[in-house]
């Protein structure tokens, strides 16, 4: 279903998220537009953007905490062509939305209870040696 109001782009990043490497296929006319070669991957003679922790490499979490593009004005052709409130921006927030606000929500706090670091003793296997202990 297509989402009365158009979405705020900047606030969701769904549709940079992909399960694999091959997810946006760059063509001669996206190379033209000069991205820079750490955005891209190649496969042989063909080439994608460049992704990383499941989502295109070049989406950026910004200071005031939303996603945007690192190449926006370099973006390549699926990326142009991908709509604001369309039915594909729907499935991409529906199948990918939630990766997207984990992205903006930063990296999860540890818990205060966490054990002391240890040492894996060489000399008695399985023994964990804590700093303080007397070997």
């Amino acid at each position: 279903m297509i989402p009365k109001t158009v979405p705020e782009c900047l606030s969701c990043g769904a549709c940079c998220f992909g399960g694999h490497d091959r997810y946006i296929r760059l063509f001669p006319e996206d190379l033209a537009r000069g991205l820079p070669d750490h955005a891209l991957h190649w496969d042989g003679a063909e080439v994608f953007m460049a992704m990383t922790g499941g989502h295109c490499a070049q989406l950026t979490l910004t200071d005031a905490g939303t996603l945007a593009c690192a190449v926006y004005d370099s973006r390549p052709t699926a990326c142009r062509a991908f709509r604001a409130g369309s039915f594909e921006c729907a499935m991409a927030r529906r199948h990918r939305g939630a990766e997207a606000q984990r992205m903006t929500s930063g990296p999860a706090p540890l818990p205060d209870d966490l054990p002391a670091a240890g040492v894996i003793d060489a000399m008695s296997p399985g023994r964990r040696r804590v700093p303080g202990d007397r070997a």
